[in-house]
């Protein structure tokens, strides 16, 4: 019970003020607890934040589970989750302002930590990708690439894509990287 309000308490923090700006003692008080009751359940804020990481990564692991079971279609459920995940990313303002401070502070230790989110994401696809490998259903040469091109994929346009290019939105996003993996880029025929 107070595990869970420590890490709501964190969550809250961090999305508003970013990491480096919390401090243990601002979690206890936001929890209602003492900064002695924080420690006995996490070492280090850097474990505090692990923790605060792997249990929304496991909310996101549920919500596309769900949804992948509903479509069937594997494809369909790619489709899916993508979009799924580009509207959690959107409405957790927790890893956005984690993936944005870890880019502008260069902090190591917050570096480490949000890498366990690409890696659990990639492993998620990586996962999808062998199952439908081994059902027939796609044929890929090397399942470890094409996850991790698709998870650069997703990254490169929610992340590096910025008001310098056309506004576009988590369908239309989820929509090109369906493409790209159902079709590839489609070569017409120049007309002579």
């Amino acid at each position: 019970m107070k595990e869970e309000q420590i890490l709501k308490a964190a969550k809250k923090l961090i999305s508003k003020y970013g990491y480096k700006k919390v401090s243990m003692d601002e979690i206890a008080d936001e929890a209602g607890v003492t900064k002695k009751t924080v420690y006995s359940y996490f070492e280090s804020k850097e474990e505090l934040l692990n923790a605060l990481i792997r249990k929304e990564l496991e909310k996101m692991k549920k919500d596309l589970e769900v949804l992948e079971q509903e479509k069937g279609d594997l494809l369909v459920s790619i489709h899916e989750g993508i979009y799924n995940l580009l509207k959690f990313r959107r409405k957790n303002n927790l890893f956005k302002i984690l993936f944005e401070e870890a880019e502008v502070v260069k902090n190591a230790k917050l570096k480490a930590c949000l890498s366990v989110i690409e890696e659990d994401i990639i492993a998620y696809i990586k996962s999808v990708l062998e199952d439908a490998n081994k059902q027939g259903k796609i044929e890929v040469k090397n399942i470890d690439v094409m996850a991790f091109l698709i998870y650069k994929m997703y990254i490169a346009l929610m992340m590096e894509w910025n008001d310098n290019y056309k506004k576009i939105d988590e369908k239309e996003v989820a929509d090109n990287i369906l493409q790209v993996l159902e079709h590839g880029i489609i070569r017409k025929e120049v007309e002579k």
